[in-house]
């Protein structure tokens, strides 16, 4: 999935004005430095997935005759949920 970097500071933006409202998090560093890390994690997750996806599509494409007469976009979700999970990757 491509997402923006204003996107990803949004809901960095987002997730950091809720967790306080709600008293969830007790910032023991710096806050640009809390929101920094935030958004490298997530940065690196939506890169991963990426990955995963791409993967997927490179299998579907080389079984492409094997699976004429199934739904290709079902067959991609179930390879990208397959390999996501062969990973320990959430999606």
């Amino acid at each position: 999935m491509k997402i923006k970097t204003e996107q990803i500071d949004r809901l960095v933006d987002r997730l950091m004005k809720a967790y306080q409202a709600k008293e969830l998090i007790m910032l023991k560093a710096k806050e640009h430095e809390v929101r920094a890390k935030i958004k490298e994690i997530i940065t690196r997750n939506f890169h991963e997935e990426e990955v995963i996806e791409e993967e997927a599509r490179q299998m579907l494409a080389s079984h492409a005759g094997q699976v004429k007469e199934m739904d290709h976009y079902k067959m991609f979700l179930l390879i990208k949920q397959k390999l996501a999970q062969k990973r320990g990757f959430i999606l």
